[in-house]
């Protein structure tokens, strides 16, 4: 249990499941195309960060965050979005910071992916 614990909240097979109205293969689709664009939006993050381009990470982690909402992933989201809001206030610091939590976010939620459903709770 305790190896399950640490997985709730990364991926809500349920809610995913209940937003697509129970398609499972579209699901996966979905969850698919998601995983394949993670990269893609982690690296332009950091590129909009290394060149001091907030606004560019602000609208970036709003397509993280939006990624992540579509198949129910609720801590990469929270972490999208906290990276959003602190590129938005300017906030430099805090938005590195918040990039090193999605890619952890991201990295949790692909291992949860990877595995089986039992292992990522609602």
């Amino acid at each position: 249990m305790e190896m399950t614990a640490q997985y709730t909240g990364v991926f809500d097979v349920g809610r995913a499941l209940s937003s697509v109205g129970g398609d499972r293969e579209f699901l996966a689709e979905l969850v698919g195309l998601t995983q394949a664009a993670w990269p893609t939006l982690l690296t332009n993050i950091q590129a909009g960060l290394n060149r001091g381009d907030l606004c560019a990470v602000e609208a970036t982690a709003r397509l993280a965050k939006a990624a992540a909402r579509n198949i129910s992933a609720e801590r990469a989201y929270e972490s999208a979005l906290r990276l959003e809001a602190m590129a938005r206030k300017g906030d430099f610091t805090a938005a590195q910071s918040a990039r090193v939590d999605l890619e952890r976010e991201v990295e949790v939620l692909r291992f949860c992916l990877a595995g089986s459903e039992t292992m990522c709770p609602a």
